[in-house]
């Protein structure tokens, strides 16, 4: 997977997450995926991973704002960043430049997972989403996207600078 890990996120968003969301009962911080899958893990090697640094390096860091609490249908929580474009940017430009990379099923809408409704009840998430709205808007800087690898916890494997 490759996703822009928000660790900035972690004070309004950890504990929230540690009950509400499975990924990070497995070490996955808060943060926005943008490509998944990326390749199964015997096929990251060397060259992916040149090339995911290539793809990315002329997009420039930007600065985030996650400024409202959204939901896709009432069964994931989630924090809607702003601007959108440069997190579309980067999955376009990884998909382009690693072609053993699936397709796209679908539109990505960069998101930021709060919970789960197979993880929690509706009445936790309401709470949490309740909980959010009067402390945002979180503001933070996107400089990089990670490379992650699931075993028995998420791990990045490499990163790759946003150099504009």
């Amino acid at each position: 997977m490759i996703a822009a890990l928000v660790p900035d996120a972690e004070a309004l968003v950890g504990d929230l997450r540690a009950r509400l969301d499975p990924t990070a009962r497995r070490g996955l911080g808060a943060h926005l995926t943008l490509v998944y899958p990326f390749l199964e893990p015997a096929a990251v090697d060397d060259a992916a991973v040149v090339a995911l640094r290539d793809a990315v390096a002329p997009v420039a860091a930007f600065t985030a704002t996650f400024a409202a609490v959204r939901w896709f249908e009432r069964r994931v929580l989630w924090l809607a960043p702003e601007p959108v474009a440069p997190f579309r940017e980067i999955a376009e430009r990884v998909r382009r430049a690693v072609p053993a990379v699936p397709a796209a099923d679908r539109e990505l809408v960069p998101h930021l997972t709060v919970g789960l409704r197979r993880a929690a009840s509706a009445q936790d998430l309401e709470a949490a989403a309740d909980a959010l709205a009067p402390a945002l808007p979180l503001v933070t800087r996107i400089d990089r996207v990670q490379l992650l690898a699931r075993g028995e916890r998420w791990n990045v494997v490499a990163e790759a600078l946003l150099r504009g």
